[in-house]
């Protein structure tokens, strides 16, 4: 059986998901030992548990560890997954978008699902709702991977309960896309989102801010502003840029003490630090895309795929040691200093 180190490079919940979608593609076996081990909170969290039991129904897998706190787990797989509806309810405010990643792509490697998730839609330290639907679902299209996703109601920390909608349809083959260099926008979208329990002139402060200091760049967007119910209350702006088959997105949640201003300026700040790179994906893609194109890899005629990023993370390193330990016949090169941009190699043996 194969043996993960949960304590390895970045050493987080991620190493856990990325295992769990492997082993379902793969129905491959594996135990992981040292789960968050650094972490202040070692072991398994609630967040980390919904992906666990999540990935146990849809396979019907054999498991050991799966409790509170645990710090080893074992899983095994009994069958691939089944075209059929899953309501998976996290609770409270965990991540519905970590969640719909973990599955999304051994539900493509079958024969599809329909899935509706409850928790946290726009939460710190995940994917907004908006940035999967705007910026990875697109990109990952490209691939050959197809679906479609609805925000049926936003989920916002603490109390959460935002609800997602997720039509996934089974793969096409999959193939490698044609990049061209560094990211030139095409077309820039300004996203001024708050929930209908807060002052309507969030949205004009939000937008106005980030207009303001992508129009002293030159740099044309379209504004669009969006209101939704919500339990908890919550404002978001978010930046998305297309180029080709490219994307990229740049999302700032609001908090008690942060201005509206602010959450505007810290995404556009951010979209402008990416484009000073000239690279083709900004660090969050960077990490996300490791997995998709290892599998196209595998399919592709082609057997070497590379891509640059504006920053190697811990993300990106942990991802690149943790993929060929269950896809053999893939070597993962990332060229470059943590921190700073770089490049990714990867390559069919």
């Amino acid at each position: 059986m194969l043996i993960i180190d949960g304590s390895y490079g970045e050493g987080g919940g991620q190493i856990l998901r990325t295992a769990l979608s492997l082993s379902l593609i793969l129905q491959k076996p594996f135990k992981i030992i040292k789960i968050r081990a650094g972490r202040q909170k070692p072991g398994l969290q609630p967040q980390h548990l919904a992906c666990v039991k999540a990935s146990k129904i849809i396979s019907s897998a054999i498991t050991e560890g799966d409790t509170l706190h645990s710090q080893e787990l074992i899983f095994i797989p009994q069958k691939k997954p089944q075209k059929e509806t899953y309501t998976f309810d996290i609770g409270t405010a965990g991540s519905t978008s970590l969640l719909l990643q973990t599955l999304f792509y051994p539900l493509s490697f079958s024969e599809g699902a329909t899935l509706y998730l409850k928790g946290g839609t726009h939460v710190p330290h995940s994917p907004t709702y908006h940035y999967l639907e705007k910026v990875w679902l697109p990109v990952i299209k490209n691939f050959g991977f197809r679906g479609n996703l609805k925000l049926e109601r936003p989920g916002f920390y603490p109390q959460g309960e935002g609800i997602v909608f997720s039509q996934i349809e089974k793969k096409e083959k999959l193939k490698l896309p044609f990049l061209t260099y560094g990211f030139t926008p095409d077309e820039i979208e300004i996203l001024s989102f708050i929930t209908d329990n807060l002052p309507s002139h969030i949205l004009e402060r939000q937008a106005k801010s980030a207009l303001t200091i992508l129009s002293k760049e030159n740099l044309e967007s379209k504004v669009k502003y969006e209101t939704l119910k919500s339990l908890s209350p919550g404002t978001m702006l978010f930046i998305t840029a297309t180029d080709g088959e490219k994307r990229a997105g740049f999302s700032t949640l609001g908090k008690k003490g942060f201005p509206a201003e602010e959450v505007g300026k810290t995404s556009a700040l951010a979209f402008l630090k990416f484009l000073e790179t000239k690279t083709q994906f900004e660090e969050h893609l960077g990490d996300q895309l490791l997995l998709p194109a290892s599998l196209a890899l595998l399919e592709s005629p082609s057997s070497k795929f590379s891509y640059t990023v504006s920053c190697i993370t811990m993300h990106l390193l942990t991802q690149g040691w943790l993929i060929p330990q269950f896809l053999d016949k893939i070597k993962i090169r990332i060229e470059g200093k943590l921190k700073e941009k770089g490049e990714v190699f990867l390559e069919r043996t």
